[in-house]
């Protein structure tokens, strides 16, 4: 059932992309993408999204991700892995020129392995942040309000970020 909803949100995102390009000025694209590799850890992250712009003031937007990240005999000993799938969506409201209001519920199902023992589970958030917005960057920080600390992949309910939009 997960998989299909996954693949289902996927296919809507590329139909997105695909009239984006042809609609030029309604649509803007953000995402994120993070790597960093070394002798005992990987970590790969890509978050690709769109955004429609309904109005100069408010816009809405979806997005997918994935994350993988692995890591070998870390300081206690311990193997572990991730793969993480999701999606979010998100609202954007700009009450002044460069301040930015945002919305944004997130679902990822995550893939966890501690040295033998495997986790597969759902993980929902609700974030509402703010943001300063330069050009075509926004740095903020995002609260989640529905941060669990056994499930949660943040290490914290608050969170800094940077959207990048082109």
């Amino acid at each position: 059932m997960y998989k299909y909803r996954f693949v289902l949100l996927v296919l809507v995102m590329t139909t997105s992309f695909l009239h984006a390009q042809k609609t030029g000025k309604k649509w803007s694209f953000y995402g994120g993408f993070g790597l960093n590799i070394s002798t005992d850890y990987t970590y790969i992250g890509l978050q690709p999204g769109a955004i429609y712009h309904l109005h100069s003031k408010f816009k809405l937007g979806a997005g997918i991700q994935y994350t993988y990240l692995k890591s070998n005999k870390n300081y206690y000993g311990v193997n572990y892995s991730y793969h993480i799938y999701g999606f979010n969506t998100l609202a954007l409201f700009y009450p002044l020129n460069k301040m930015e209001i945002s919305g944004e519920f997130e679902d990822l199902y995550i893939k966890q392995r501690y040295n033998d023992v495997q986790r597969n589970y759902w993980s929902p958030a609700l974030f509402a942040g703010l943001a300063y917005r330069y050009g075509a960057v926004a740095f903020g920080f995002k609260f989640n309000f529905l941060y669990d600390n056994d499930k949660s992949i943040y290490q914290d309910a608050l969170i800094p970020f940077v959207r990048i939009y082109f």
